[in-house]
């Protein structure tokens, strides 16, 4: 088994991506451990209350000894932010250009990465601030349509319409 070298850069978007959900559905904090498979290494999420939920590779809960996330076998804690950044550079194509093709007169280039990165990262920050603020009042099973809510909001509707038109889809299902 080949063990996680402990960069982020080097996990897999789709990997990256389930974290990222468990995240939003647990807490704002990630801290990976050493122990894992090649999909990726085990995980735990951490809430602002300091409580930890641990994943495996595969995503399904698992009860660990306190020394997998301790010393040696631990990573840094990365917030959400941080883990959609890097979900972001993993998901979007790089192209290079010649430099004098670079910068046309007249128009201005986004520092830091592409418009359409930058929209999806606000897309996905702003679903979690309403996610959070409003965790309370959600259905419990808002999760699974999270990826309905995302198209909503690519097409123009803010956070909370689209959270109220899955409050429905989650309605229909009971």
């Amino acid at each position: 088994m080949k063990r996680w070298t402990g960069d982020t850069s080097k996990l897999p978007a789709a990997y990256l991506k389930n974290v990222i959900e468990k995240m939003l559905a647990y807490g704002e904090n990630v801290q990976f451990s050493g122990s894992g498979t090649i999909e990726g290494p085990n995980f735990q999420v951490i809430n602002a209350a300091g409580k930890k939920i641990c994943f495996n590779s595969s995503y399904l809960l698992i009860h660990v000894d306190e020394k997998e996330f301790a010393g040696k076998n631990s990573a840094l804690v990365y917030t959400l932010e941080q883990m959609q950044t890097q979900l972001v550079k993993l998901t979007t194509p790089t192209v290079k250009t010649p430099a004098a093709k670079r910068k046309v007169a007249g128009t201005a280039s986004p520092r830091g990465g592409s418009a359409l990165a930058k929209a999806k990262e606000a897309i996905a920050i702003q679903k979690y601030e309403y996610y959070k603020n409003n965790r309370a009042e959600l259905p419990s099973d808002i999760r699974e349509h999270s990826e309905e809510i995302t198209r909503m909001m690519e097409s123009g509707m803010s956070a909370e319409s689209a959270f109220n038109e899955a409050k429905k889809l989650c309605f229909e299902h009971t």
